[in-house]
């Protein structure tokens, strides 16, 4: 199993869940043999920043 966390903060006048959206599956587009087992997400204290962590497996594992 492995780890991404992702540190997304709101840059423009985009809302922050699109720019989220934008950032993550572009990661995925580029990995194709990903398979996501987990996801969470939690807010820091800064309101324009969100880390989301992904737990996944490539497709050549076990």
């Amino acid at each position: 199993m492995k780890v991404k966390v992702f540190e997304i903060v709101k840059s423009g006048l985009s809302p922050l869940s699109i720019e989220m959206e934008s950032i993550i599956q572009d990661w995925l587009n580029e990995n194709d043999q990903i398979k996501i087992i987990s996801a969470s997400q939690s807010q820091h204290l800064r309101e324009n920043t969100v880390f989301v962590t992904v737990f996944y497996q490539l497709g050549s594992e076990a």
